[in-house]
């Protein structure tokens, strides 16, 4: 187990420097860059460990991990986003009503 420990925190560090090319086995193109693992090793490597690679490897998941980790950050966002939206809507609103008083 110590050794499945080992290789994922190797694949995890490996895996934010890789460019691979979307392709069927994707899987097993990024196992093969990771040149420290032996041939019987490669079977220590579960279902679990290649559905990770597959999850890491997908842009909605690496979104959806950044905005957990930046929960602070995008709420920040969205209320500066909420705050303009309103302001804009009051501008209209009192906009729009000076010009139907200007027109009476």
């Amino acid at each position: 187990m110590n050794n499945v420990n080992k290789y994922s925190k190797i694949a995890r560090n490996i895996a934010k420097n890789i460019v691979v090319r979307p392709s069927e086995n994707i899987e097993e193109k990024i196992i093969n860059k990771i040149s420290n693992i032996d041939e019987s090793d490669r079977k220590l490597l579960d279902e679990k460990f290649l559905d990770y690679l597959r999850k890491n490897n997908s842009r909605l998941y690496l979104l959806n991990e950044k905005i957990k980790n930046n929960s602070g950050k995008v709420a920040a966002l969205g209320s500066i986003v909420a705050l303009l939206v309103i302001f804009l809507v009051a501008v209209c609103y009192l906009s729009s009503s000076e010009n139907s008083s200007d027109n009476k």
